[in-house]
């Protein structure tokens, strides 16, 4: 039995979202999670986390062997 995407994200999340797209529409390029821990001003534990709940509620991606893995599936606004 597989786990189920919660439907909709917390504050947090949505402001992880949030800088994750800023920094993308202002490089070209998605954030390292150290740049997003910096950028939000948390810990790399708490960035790493955000972006696996994110993922698993189907708001982001991740690309395997990279260190600008994250893929951006839905924005939110």
């Amino acid at each position: 039995m597989s786990k189920q995407k919660t439907v909709g994200i917390t504050e947090p999340q949505a402001r992880t979202l949030r800088e994750i797209c800023r920094i993308f529409d202002s490089t070209g390029l998605p954030p390292t999670v150290k740049e997003l821990a910096e950028a939000l001003g948390i810990s790399h534990a708490s960035a790493h986390e955000q972006i696996a709940q994110l993922v698993r509620k189907g708001y982001l991606r991740k690309e395997e062997k990279k260190a600008r893995s994250i893929v951006v599936i839905k924005r939110f606004d």
